[in-house]
């Protein structure tokens, strides 16, 4: 606290410094008028007693400076001299000021608005209380060649909540989604299922109300439900009196108990989870089916891989403790099931990471060519200024004093391109968060905090100093200045060297973005050219859920559907409509073990897991998927409820590999019921579109599949639940334009249904390649910038260079030189650089490709193409930048050289 008042003295003082100098002046007059009249007293003559007065007070000026240096503070008055004489400089300089600030505000404001992203999604921990404690209860099946899963069965949680002790806390959780009415239009939202033990697992609690109890997750209570604060806020007004009262939830009275925060989201979730109900598990539902996911809390003092390796051992106990469960007994004996818990934060970030930090490292390759650039431009002015600074240095200025003078305009220029980063940051912040690809995890928590102001101004701050160092690395022989023709010396050679080291510098830096922008885009054209299996143009998508209290059996909803898909055909420009309880790129959907009639399994071996969907009638011709082979499911199979079953080339090679599948007999799950396939379809993306493997499918008639109520025949005991479908609507108008009529066609039927999730097929091709075309165009822009300003650098020095060497190059052309062989000399030199810089950037390319491999797609991390184009690209782009300098040079008049001269 002393300093910070001492400071704040001297600046009042230096505020008073005019009344303190005049003061000064009078004090110092008073007392040389006082010995001159003491003088002339004495006898000697006016003059000679003035004389003699100013002797013994050593001159006004000296008296002065002996009381300034009492009373001022040599550091404070200092800075405040060199930042009064910097902005001086500056401003005489507008040209320069400008396209240093705006170089540098662009690189900081870029690399900061990333570096805001990292911070939040990959640094910053989660927002719950010690959320690295928090695990995910992931497991694989490597036997089956599964290496992760992250779903797990009920009675695996109850396995591991009464046997494993280094677990504080367990809980599990299934997202799905229902329909809420009332209070507005019905609306679907997304919910999440729940064991009240989430809460101790997270270390959250309510914002007004409680969290669930035991006794309301038991089967049979009555349906409590937390909301979120969105839907709070968004449906209810902010109600404050919300909690005790009844909503109307999936068409069943459900009592609010309470309210989330503001800033909570469920885990591991790539949807916001809007309203939280209480799982009612019973131990009864064994381990059969993988619906759910696990986290935990780990105990004090226990690690991941304790937890692991506990997980694991009690994984082992399973046949022991659970012999009538032979589903699980095999996954443990056969296809040797393992715990493969890692952290929820690893889990909820995902290969996400390395994308963020590749472009962070990108961006920071644009500050850096930045910094070259503005040093150069330093390195520039320094030398326009060497009279200059030769003349303060003959007047006594230490270097010291030269150096801190310098490095006072940099680091002032660089603060105020650091302020102006900051409204790039804020800006490229809010585009990152508006355009970033839905699959960001943490999205909706990235904001430019106080931690990202200090980190722009900080990083501002250190490429001032970086850039404003570059000029005193050389020293400057004053003498020679300050001698009769120094005006007319041309740079060192160590100086000519310095500047080219530099132009080689930022070559071989765009390079290596260009490379890693080229094979992205490499990478993304390959993504585009994948056949995803259906056709996406001109249709729409959405999803219908049918609350199971009024569509209380199977047959009540397809019925329901059907009757639904015959009013939206009604609807003008619709040329082909049907539904399926799982899209393409939809993820994996439900799945099940199968069974091919006449097809033994070995003995102790668990058969593949193929994923079921089940769908209307004309479902493969309105998705615009091949069919290869027989017949797809038609509507009279919907109706008739046939035992049939369409599938695709992957099961059809799996289980029916050199012959033909149609005609032969599948069964699934437990069931014994056996279903004849009738078609054979092409393969369609299950995940992604990038996935190298394609998964098993199965098509059924939903009439067979599960549903309300529970059919009567088995087949609904592992069969896909058509209480929820997706519709696609193919039509010959604007696929958006047909919501309203969808809309009140739905309404016709039941009003209180909502649609949900509404996006073309086109929007999910988009949204399936969003996150490397969110990649590719964040490095195209890096290394487009990067380009421009190791161009324009490169432009300027040669220009200098050109400029410097003016008397030399009109002393050739006098003594008979051309104007061709000076360009060519020019370019040449220019071009000998960018080859240098170009193999300097390949080798660092071929280096630092390993880092970008997993991002690529169909492409080799070292593909010669990409190499060679980019390289031929950059030393052409770059010869043409050297030509025009050039061009200038074998213009010169050797006359006007040599009058300069």
């Amino acid at each position: 606290m002393r300093s910070v008042m001492e400071i704040w003295r001297t600046l009042r003082s230096l505020r008073k410094r005019d009344e303190l100098e005049a003061g000064l002046r009078d004090e110092i007059r008073f007392h040389i008028d006082q010995q001159t009249e003491k003088n002339i007293r004495a006898g000697l003559a006016p003059h000679e007693a003035r004389r003699r007065a100013l002797i013994t007070f050593g001159g006004a000026e000296s008296s002065k400076e002996r009381v300034r240096d009492e009373i001022r503070t040599p550091v404070v008055e200092t800075l405040v001299r060199d930042l009064q004489y910097a902005v001086r400089a500056l401003r005489k300089n507008p040209g320069f000021t400008a396209v240093a600030t705006m170089t540098l505000a662009l690189a900081v404001g870029a690399t900061a608005s990333i570096f805001t992203v990292v911070q939040h999604v990959v640094l910053n921990p989660l927002p719950y209380p010690d959320s690295d404690r928090v695990i995910t209860l992931d497991h694989s099946v490597p036997r089956q060649n599964v290496p992760r899963f992250t779903s797990m069965p009920p009675g695996l949680y109850f396995h591991y909540a009464d046997r494993a002790r280094t677990l504080a806390a367990l809980a599990l959780y299934r997202p799905s989604e229902m329909t809420i009415t009332g209070h507005g239009v019905p609306e679907r939202l997304p919910i999440g299922y729940t064991t009240p033990s989430l809460a101790s697992v997270l270390r959250v609690a309510p914002a007004r109300g409680r969290w669930f109890t035991s006794t309301e997750a038991e089967p049979g209570a009555p349906r409590v439900a937390l909301l979120s604060h969105g839907v709070w806020q968004r449906r209810y007004g902010g109600d404050p009196n919300i909690v005790g009262k009844f909503i109307t939830l999936g068409g069943v009275a459900t009592q609010v108990v309470g309210i989330m925060p503001p800033s909570f989201a469920f885990p591991h979730s790539a949807v916001r989870v809007e309203v939280w109900l209480p799982d009612q598990l019973s131990r009864a539902a064994g381990f059969g089916i993988f619906t759910h996911f696990g986290v935990a809390r780990l105990r004090d003092g226990v690690t991941v891989d304790d937890a692991r390796a506990e997980l694991t051992r009690l994984i082992g106990d399973v046949p022991q403790v659970y012999p009538g469960e032979p589903f699980a007994v095999g996954l443990v004996t056969t296809g040797g099931l393992t715990s493969v818990a890692i952290t929820l934060k690893e889990a909820t970030i995902g290969s996400v990471t390395r994308v963020l930090w590749i472009l962070l490292a990108s961006v920071g390759l644009v500050l850096l060519i930045a910094c070259v650039n503005v040093g150069n431009l330093f390195m520039v002015r320094s030398e326009a200024r060497q009279r200059e600074l030769a003349v303060r240095r003959a007047l006594g200025a230490a270097r010291i004093r030269i150096a801190g003078q310098l490095l006072t305009e940099s680091t002032l220029l660089a603060v105020v391109g650091g302020m102006i980063g900051l409204a790039v940051a804020w800006a490229g912040v809010r585009l990152l968060v508006t355009f970033g690809p839905p699959s960001l995890p943490r999205l909706d928590e990235v904001r430019l905090d106080p931690v990202g102001v200090a980190f722009t101004l900080a990083l501002s701050t250190v490429a001032g100093l970086v850039f404003g160092a570059l000029p005193l690395l050389h020293r400057v022989s004053f003498a020679a200045m300050l001698h009769d023709g120094g005006r007319g010396n041309t740079a060192s050679r160590s100086r000519h060297r310095t500047r080219r080291l530099l132009m080689g510098g930022q070559v071989a830096l765009a390079l290596v973005l260009l490379l890693a922008s080229g094979l992205m885009v490499r990478s993304f054209q390959n993504l585009l050219a994948v056949d995803p299996g259906f056709d996406s143009a001109s249709a729409l998508t959405f999803r219908v859920g049918l609350p199971q209290t009024e569509y209380t059996s199977r047959d009540a909803a397809a019925t329901a559907h059907q009757t639904m898909l015959d009013r939206m055909k009604e609807i003008p420009g619709v040329i082909a409509v049907s539904a399926s309880t799982c899209l393409p790129l939809a993820g994996g959907c439900m799945g099940n073990t199968m069974r091919a009639e006449g097809r033994v399994e070995p003995p102790g071996t668990i058969p593949p897991i193929v994923s079921f969907r089940a769908v209307a009638g004309g479902y493969v011709e309105t998705m615009g998927m091949r069919l290869l082979r027989g017949r797809a499911i038609d509507r009279r199979d919907v109706e008739q409820r046939a035992p049939v079953v369409v599938i695709n080339s992957a099961l059809a090679s799996a289980y029916f590999p050199h012959e033909d599948p149609v005609g032969r007999r599948v069964s699934f799950g437990r069931s014994d019921a056996w279903l004849t396939v009738v078609g054979l379809v092409a393969n369609t993306t299950t995940r992604a579109l990038n996935e190298s493997t394609p998964a098993p499918k199965l098509f059924m008639p939903m009439s067979i599949a599960g549903g309300p109520g529970m059919p009567p025949t088995d087949l609904v005991s592992t069969g896909p639940d058509i209480s929820v479908m997706t519709y696609v609507v193919r039509s010959i108008t604007p696929p958006l334009s047909l919501v309203p009529s969808v809309r009140r066609a739905i309404d016709t039927i039941d009003a209180k249904l909502a649609l949900a999730d509404v996006k073309t097929l086109g929007d999910v091709l988009d949204r399936a390649s969003a996150q490397m075309a969110f990649t590719m165009v964040l490095l195209a822009i890096a290394a487009s910038v990067s380009l421009v300003l190791g161009l324009v650098g490169i432009y300027g020095v040669m220009s200098y260079i050109v400029t410097q060497r003016t008397g030399e190059i009109g002393v050739r052309l006098a003594l008979g030189a051309t104007p061709g062989s000076v360009a060519t000399e020019v370019v040449r030199q220019c071009a000998l650089v960018a080859v240098i810089g170009v193999l300097v950037g390949v080798t660092g390319g071929v280096a630092g490709s390993r880092f970008i491999e997993s991002l690529l797609f169909q492409v080799s991390p070292r593909d010669p193409k990409v190499f060679v184009a980019t390289a031929l690209t950059l030393i052409v782009v770059t010869i043409v930048a050297c030509w025009l300098p050039a061009r200038r040079a074998a213009r010169i008049s050797p006359l006007e050289a040599l009058r300069f001269e």
